[in-house]
């Protein structure tokens, strides 16, 4: 049975360009609470990074040694630029999901694309949406785990929301540091911590903020197995259980919602991969690595396989869910 990755990454050479003189990237709290030590890091990582992203033949030839046979590629999360202006983040969207699309073209036997949105304008990310799929032929949508001050669940996202699940195409939340992770910076936090709790804090507001009784068509990824959340749900569903305000707009308990969601399996560890799949189910995990990025899982098959699960749950985390999420039906030449 083939294995497809459904958390890998790309970049847009067009990006820089558009965004040069108009925002100071120190802005990016990524970037902003980063130590100085792990900037150097990150540094040495961005030499090797274009090729990884957009030389298909290197991208085929790591996907053979980690014994993946398609990607599902996304843009990577730093390019999406929320604070610019309507017409500019708009455009930053549209040669993105251009670019993602033209990556794909030169191998569509091994490679499907995901799009990003210009979140801050719904509208807008509407009719992008409806272009990206009908046009360019993208199989689903990455955004950040909020924009800017707006959090996911507020109800200016509802028209997308009911759009995206017309289109019968996924939003994949992937975010890029926290926005008060001034206390990260040591030790990489930024990314190690940082990363986990705006994860926890989306699937958070996609329960208790009603998105999902709101949309129970909309299909939802969230990156690296949903960060602390499904690993700590009992207290997720004693303060549902004790708290007026947090079962304000949650009909049921917020553990019983994860088997709504959709998670990869990029967790790096055997207990937790099988801990994930004992909260969600393994019909709702996905074989993800996060490619090409020194905090992706470089051996993911390896990590399903390690996992105590049968063959057929097997199958459905690394290929079976994802080919039936994403509308792939025909793996290699």
């Amino acid at each position: 049975m083939p294995v497809i990755d459904m958390h890998t990454h790309s970049i847009s050479k067009r990006v820089d360009p558009l965004v040069a003189g108009h925002h100071d990237p120190m802005d990016n709290p990524y970037r902003r609470d980063m130590s100085p030590e792990s900037r150097v890091t990150d540094a040495e990582q961005g030499k090797l990074l274009p090729r990884l992203m957009l030389d298909v033949a290197a991208r085929r030839e790591v996907m053979q040694r980690m014994g993946v046979d398609f990607q599902i590629i996304a843009p990577a999360p730093a390019q999406q630029h929320y604070w610019a202006g309507e017409e500019l983040q708009v455009t930053l969207s549209r040669v993105q999901n251009e670019d993602v699309a033209a990556l794909v073209a030169e191998d569509p036997a091994h490679f499907a694309g995901m799009g990003t949105l210009p979140m801050r304008f719904p509208a807008r990310a509407v009719e992008e949406a409806v272009h990206g799929v009908e046009s360019l032929g993208l199989r689903g949508f990455q955004i950040d785990s909020r924009v800017e001050k707006l959090e996911l669940s507020n109800a200016v996202f509802d028209p997308l929301y009911a759009r995206l699940a017309k289109l019968g195409v996924p939003l994949f939340v992937h975010p890029l540091g926290f926005s008060h992770g001034q206390r990260l910076g040591e030790f990489f936090m930024v990314n190690s911590v940082g990363q986990p709790i705006e994860e926890t804090i989306a699937i958070s507001h996609f329960i208790l903020g009603g998105v999902l009784d709101r949309h129970p068509e909309l299909d939802l990824v969230i990156a690296h197995g949903g960060g602390f959340y499904p690993f700590y749900a009992g207290r997720m569903d004693h303060a549902w259980k004790v708290r007026p305000e947090v079962k304000r707009l949650a009909a049921e308990a917020p553990s019983s919602y994860l088997k709504r969601l959709w998670f990869d399996t990029c967790v790096f560890r055997t207990d937790l991969i099988e801990a994930l799949a004992a909260m969600v189910g393994t019909e709702r995990l996905m074989l993800g690595s996060d490619f090409p990025f020194d905090m992706g899982d470089d051996d993911p098959v390896g990590l399903v396989n390690s996992a105590r699960f049968s063959e057929a749950d097997r199958e459905k985390i690394t290929f079976g869910n994802a080919s039936r999420l994403f509308k792939i039906s025909k793996v290699g030449a």
